[in-house]
């Protein structure tokens, strides 16, 4: 079992690669599923993880589209990983969206603050992952003076 509640076995079953532009890795549903914790409820519908991973990953491109990271070489193994979490993060805060439209009215309200603080913490760690793929620090702030 992993954190989705899928066994092992299943993941293979659903797993979709999601090919990049050759210079940013591929990726995959099954990677997604097991490692950002998604709802069974999702983990079986291929198109629709395909479609949130495929909506993160051009975000994250075109927000990368004037940053030179390396001089045409391919990305070292740190600069992948923080690609992969900034696409994936992304893609986690975009399905917490989705699954706040899809709950009973009832249950809404409480389960909306809850949705809303996991949607700000993937979101902000897409963000960090994308400072860090820049050599930026994920820590920087600014304040008004």
């Amino acid at each position: 079992m992993n954190l989705s509640g899928m066994p092992q076995a299943d993941l293979q079953s659903v797993n979709v690669t999601v090919e990049a532009s050759g210079y940013y890795p591929a990726l995959s549903t099954a990677h997604f599923i097991e490692h950002y914790a998604v709802a069974q409820e999702y983990a079986s519908k291929s198109e629709l993880l395909v479609e949130k991973l495929r909506y993160a990953q051009a975000e994250i491109n075109q927000e990368l589209a004037n940053a030179k990271l390396t001089n045409g070489q391919t990305l070292s193994a740190a600069q992948a990983m923080f690609y992969e979490r900034a696409v994936y993060s992304k893609a986690k805060a975009s399905l917490l969206v989705s699954k706040l439209g899809s709950t009973h009215r009832d249950s809404a309200t409480a389960q909306s603050q809850t949705a809303i603080d996991n949607y700000e913490y993937w979101k902000g760690q897409s963000i960090n992952a994308m400072r860090q793929l820049q050599g930026l620090s994920p820590n920087i702030t600014v304040e008004l003076l």
